[in-house]
């Protein structure tokens, strides 16, 4: 079966992904991570913050795939709001459709630009993490919204460049040799809830994170900061809506809402297939 070339590339809040139709299974999903990095790496190749799949589904209307781009698998809230809305937009899938992952099912349902999609239940939550990283200690929740996240509520917003305190507590022991993806969160004095994260698979700051607005949102509302629906403001300054059910630590039936964009369609040549060698 001949690999597809068409590509279709999309955002949402900022976060952007390249997404291929492979219900053909043109795409083998053994051995793709080196393709998966090439094709992400920006300045040399189409760029972007992971690649999905969208594949065929005996048990749902789409069946997804989602990697990061070090080529690892993952689990991703914005990347499956874009692959329900191209699902939408191809006629793969009608507005309200469900969505199967490696996660499970989930619902979405496509309103002109905007998604609203299904995330897994929250588990593993702990709200009484303290760790020593980048000259400081940090204090926050623990949880994992489909991948995990440390989420740290501060008093002052960190300015610049988050790499440093990010990468330091992305690695840290207490998470593991997976490490956790990091959430800085900061309540403005306007009352605006905003939200920058560091993802892991990535190594660097997203403009926006789907779990980590979760994870977010499940912070606040346990710190009485907020109610659900919880929103907010990302890096991109797109606003990402979450509504869930019942206490933070327990929760069920969480959902993001926001734009998802198609940006454009193309091609993938040859030389992005090969990938980029400097030198030549």
């Amino acid at each position: 079966m001949p690999m597809p070339t068409e590509f279709f590339k999309m955002s949402a809040a900022g976060n952007d992904f390249i997404l291929f139709d492979n219900r053909t299974g043109g795409l083998a999903v053994e051995g793709l991570d080196g393709l998966v990095r090439r094709l992400c790496a920006r300045s040399t190749s189409v760029g972007a913050d992971g690649v999905v799949l969208l594949e065929r589904s005996q048990r749902a209307d789409v069946r997804v795939r989602f990697f990061n781009p070090d080529g690892g698998v993952t689990f991703c809230g914005n990347g499956g709001r874009c692959a329900a809305r191209l699902a939408y937009l191809n006629g793969m899938a009608p507005a309200r459709m469900v969505l199967e992952s490696d996660r499970g099912f989930h619902r979405a349902e496509v309103r002109d630009a905007d998604v609203c999609f299904e995330m897994p239940d929250p588990c593993g939550y702990d709200a009484g993490v303290e760790i020593e990283a980048a000259g400081r200690r940090w204090s926050g929740v623990v949880v994992d919204t489909g991948v995990p996240h440390f989420v740290i509520q501060l008093s002052d917003p960190l300015e610049g460049f988050i790499d440093v305190p990010g990468r330091a507590i992305r690695s840290h022991p207490r998470f593991g040799p997976a490490g956790v993806n990091v959430d800085f969160i900061h309540t403005t004095s306007a009352g605006v809830h905003t939200v920058r994260t560091f993802e892991r698979g990535v190594e660097a700051e997203t403009l926006a994170c789907a779990t980590g607005c979760v994870a977010a949102a499940l912070a606040l509302v346990a710190n009485g900061r907020a109610r659900p629906p919880v929103s907010l403001t990302t890096r991109s300054g797109a606003v990402l809506v979450i509504r869930f059910e019942g206490e933070p630590g327990r929760a069920s039936g969480v959902r993001v809402e926001g734009e998802a964009r198609l940006v454009y369609v193309g091609h993938l040549a040859e030389e992005a297939l090969r990938g980029f060698e400097p030198g030549r």
